[in-house]
């Protein structure tokens, strides 16, 4: 069962999926690449879901294990602190392979405890 505080959490990385998903279901790279305030917009949310995700205890995260929350927090580092640059390759293939996946496996997990 999960706790009111996971459930919180889980419903948040959702609402930032969907978001990424709603300003990207047709972009393209090029677009993407030209358009700064948009970049801005996918970074912010994927920085929300790291620093969501940053809350789940371990058991937590344990249990639910199939995605990698370390990688999910380690992007947020990277977008928050910059470490020079936002790599927009990362980015790009987080967008296109990782947001849909995530997305999915919260709501299964929100299903599966209701």
């Amino acid at each position: 069962m999960l706790t009111v505080k996971e459930k919180g959490l889980l419903l948040n990385i959702i609402k930032h999926c969907d978001k990424i998903e709603s300003k990207t279901i047709s972009l393209d790279r090029a677009r993407f690449d030209s358009d700064e305030d948009l970049r801005e917009i996918i970074c912010f949310n994927i920085f929300q879901i790291g620093e969501l995700a940053k809350n789940f205890d371990s058991e937590f995260v344990k249990k639910y294990g199939g995605v990698p929350w370390k990688h999910i927090k380690g992007m947020r580092d990277k977008i928050g602190h910059g470490y020079g640059t936002i790599d927009l390759d990362k980015i790009w293939d987080t967008i296109v392979r990782d947001i849909g996946p995530l997305n999915k496996y919260c709501k299964e997990i929100l299903s599966e405890n209701n």
